[in-house]
């Protein structure tokens, strides 16, 4: 038997409902930024599907999808009837965007205690035939909430067998307890970097966005911060090896 080695890329992006530090909606900006980083597969949060006028009540995810010829899959973690007048249902999430096809897809409604739904989008998307287990998300802003969240997340992650990627907007700092605990599965590509600033975009401070790996994933040379206004978040980016064996 062979071990065989696949080569990816992966980004995970809060793209604030496709509007700018300009306050500007541009979704062609923000497909733009997710090409020139040549990810394969990517994390998004605060993804509108017919949500609001903020986002021209576009289905946010297809269009960028349309535009990037991927894959997609979404997660509302959000889901109003329709404003008056309209027919479309009201919803905000999460997704992921792949060039490889996405095999299943399930999300999950995270523990919230009575604050804005949180969620975790579960994905399986074969790469070149390795199956990825690939997971975004969207944690809360209380303490008490993440870490609720975060033991959710684990329960779930780690009841696959195979690779996986857990990538997202975590609203924790690389020193707190919810990133602690879920590095006791996944390692946080960016660990050793303590630079690696995502919010608030043109002047990021503070490290809230993360990649994180296990079942055997390795992260490569390439762990990067897109410095781009295209949203509030700067998206992070890293290149990574799955095996698989013949």
């Amino acid at each position: 038997m062979i071990e065989m080695h696949t080569s990816l890329t992966v980004m995970s992006y809060n793209i604030q409902h496709g509007r700018g530090m300009d306050d500007r909606y541009d979704l062609v900006r923000i497909a733009n930024v997710i090409r020139d980083s040549e990810a394969d597969i990517i994390a998004l949060q605060e993804v509108d599907r017919c949500f609001a006028d903020r986002s021209n009540y576009e289905d946010t995810i297809a269009v960028l999808a349309a535009q990037l010829e991927m894959n997609y899959a979404y997660g509302a973690n959000l889901d109003w009837a329709p404003e008056p007048g309209r027919s479309e249902r009201r919803q905000y999430g999460i997704a992921v965007l792949s060039k490889y096809p996405i095999v299943k897809q399930r999300h999950y409604l995270l523990n919230s205690f009575g604050n804005e739904q949180r969620g975790l989008l579960k994905t399986e998307i074969d790469v070149n035939g390795a199956r990825l287990f690939f997971y975004a998300t969207h944690l809360g802003l209380e303490e008490k909430e993440r870490m609720a969240q975060t033991e959710e997340i684990l329960a779930i992650a780690t009841a696959r067998t195979g690779s996986a990627v857990v990538a997202g907007d975590f609203n924790a700092y690389p020193d707190g307890p919810e990133i602690a605990h879920m590095t006791q599965a996944f390692c946080n590509v960016f660990t050793d970097i303590p630079m690696a600033y995502t919010y608030p975009a043109g002047e990021a401070n503070e490290t809230i966005d993360y990649i994180l790996v296990g079942g055997g994933v390795i992260f490569g040379e390439r762990r990067e911060v897109i410095q781009t206004l295209a949203s509030d978040h700067y998206p992070i980016v890293a290149s990574l090896s799955l095996s698989r064996k013949r």
